[in-house]
């Protein structure tokens, strides 16, 4: 299990008028007693010194540095491969990107570390945290990613006291040899024993399990909407190269459609989360 810093790296843009990933980060250092290294997008040092000095004088341990918005990715790299911090937090980026890749996109798909993306300023405490996962899955990343996004979903839905509700995008019904695939009932009857077996396995309960049909992009966000879920907690085994420049991976899909904040994990660079989370 790797290790993780107990520390938050809280990116900020100063074009980010709302502070929302300010504001995720000042609770979630207050709960879990870490400090926060604040990444000042932008060449304005005396506003992120005085951000710093407003942390601290609120019991909050924190430092920064200032980087170009072209030498952000780099910068961000070279902290995760030096610290393994605890998570990257930052507020969605609004602007678009044309056919682009947007640089949340690239965060998403680049870093491995743990990425909270902010949307809302809504609490999370005695709301809804949803683990989107892929139970019918037979790959070994997929199914070690499973067990890392419900451990840590569950975790920050007991440190909250929010319900933990899970949801499964299954493939939609194909004509083929085996009944089990021509049957949407038949799919999402499948994949309900799948769930169930899986949280058996971890010892584990949901409050509540959507099940639909559809891509996980599209799915996903309307079972967020459905539930008034706080938090998305899904996974991403982002693509490389061209093949990911092209095509993206589903937590980069996802980002835009959603209406709330999501926590974007890898399978291997998850597991440490649970004990921060636990302490």
């Amino acid at each position: 299990m790797m290790l993780f810093n107990k520390q938050l790296l809280l990116v900020m843009d100063q074009q980010d008028q709302a502070c929302l990933a300010l504001q995720r980060s000042r609770l979630i250092a207050s709960r879990l007693k870490c400090p926060i290294e604040i990444v000042w997008v932008g060449d304005d040092a005396e506003k992120a010194s005085q951000l710093v000095i407003q942390l601290e004088s609120e019991g909050i341990a924190a430092s920064f540095r200032c980087t170009p918005r072209s030498k952000l990715l780099k910068l961000l790299e070279e902290l995760w491969s030096q610290q393994h911090f605890g998570v990257l937090i930052k507020s969605c980026d609004p602007r678009k990107s044309g056919f682009m890749t947007s640089l949340d996109g690239r965060i998403l798909r680049d870093l491995p570390c743990p990425v909270l993306m902010v949307k809302h300023g809504h609490l999370w405490r005695e709301g809804v945290v949803m683990a989107a996962v892929d139970p019918l899955t037979t790959d070994h990343h997929q199914q070690r990613l499973n067990d890392d996004l419900l451990k840590v979903a569950d975790q920050i839905a007991q440190v909250t006291n929010a319900n933990l509700v899970g949801a499964i995008a299954c493939p939609s019904p194909m004509m083929g040899a085996d009944p089990q695939l021509q049957s949407a009932v038949l799919i999402e009857k499948q994949a309900r024993g799948a769930m169930q077996q899986l949280l058996s396995q971890l010892a584990l309960k949901v409050e509540t399990l959507a099940v639909g049909e559809g891509p996980a992009e599209h799915w996903i966000p309307n079972a967020a909407d459905q539930l008034d879920a706080r938090l998305v907690v899904i996974g991403t085994r982002a693509h490389g190269g061209l093949k990911g420049a092209l095509l993206g991976n589903t937590a980069e899909r996802i980002l835009p459609r959603l209406d709330c904040d999501i926590l974007v994990l890898r399978a291997g660079f998850s597991e440490g989360l649970v004990p921060i989370l636990k302490q």
